[in-house]
């Protein structure tokens, strides 16, 4: 089994980190007595970059912030679809642990910094357990938001078109995609961790249609390293 100091290192050092902390999985760590800061970078993948302008690999920094558990900061997360701009978003949870450390719950964020000025939401269903590896979460989700934000992403304005040849579309909001995760963090000595993670999910709705969008699957995938500092 692994040592907790080790599998702390690795819970809250690479990708993944976020979704974790706002979830009430069972603690397997004490809460850190003062800040924690983890940086690293990582490798992602993804085949639907910029609208279905073909697959993209890039190199992305990871960096996270944590006081006791109580204060949270996680400026970069892995597994979103680009954003036309970089933005901040303003969001609030609710989650619940049943039996067996399932979570169950959701998120609603608002873009903030006119971006998109749209509203996401998000419900999703979560394993979380301890390997011999490592720690893996399984996670599987529907997501939405409303006209604004589908507009921001696969919406093609008649300038759009007209320069580009393809037909102006005006997307509304609803469903916008469903799929599933699987993250596994892994502590490699006593102040690093290693992480992977593989998401799958299928567009639904208006933004399947639209014409940005040429296939309905998405496929993201990614390995990332990282060390804590302070705690």
């Amino acid at each position: 089994m692994l040592r907790p100091l080790l599998l702390s290192v690795a819970f809250a050092a690479v990708a993944g980190s976020a979704l974790a902390q706002s979830q009430p999985y069972e603690q397997i760590r004490p809460a850190p007595q003062n800040w924690t800061v983890d940086l690293g970078a990582g490798v992602l993948y993804r085949n639907d970059s910029n609208g279905d302008t073909g697959s993209k690999t890039t190199i992305a920094p990871w960096v996270s912030a944590n006081y006791r558990d109580l204060v949270y900061l996680n400026p970069i997360e892995g597994l979103t679809l680009d954003r036309p701009g970089f933005g901040a978003d303003l969001a609030a949870y609710a989650y619940k642990r049943l039996p067996g450390n399932v979570v169950v719950g959701g998120r609603i964020s608002r873009d903030v910094s006119d971006v998109s000025e749209g509203t996401e939401y998000y419900a999703s269903i979560g394993h979380q357990r301890v390997t011999s590896v490592g720690l893996l979460n399984a996670s599987a989700y529907v997501r939405g938001g409303d006209s604004k934000l589908a507009d921001a992403y696969y919406g093609v304005s008649t300038a759009e078109a007209a320069a580009n040849g393809i037909g102006a579309y005006s997307p509304g909001g609803g469903l916008q995609g469903a799929g599933a995760s699987l993250v596994l963090l892994v502590p490699v000595g006593d102040k690093w961790g290693a992480g992977a993670l593989l998401n799958y999910e299928r567009r639904l709705g208006d933004v399947a249609d639209s014409p940005l969008s040429q296939s309905d699957d998405a496929v993201r995938t990614g390995v990332f390293i990282a060390r804590r500092f302070g705690g």
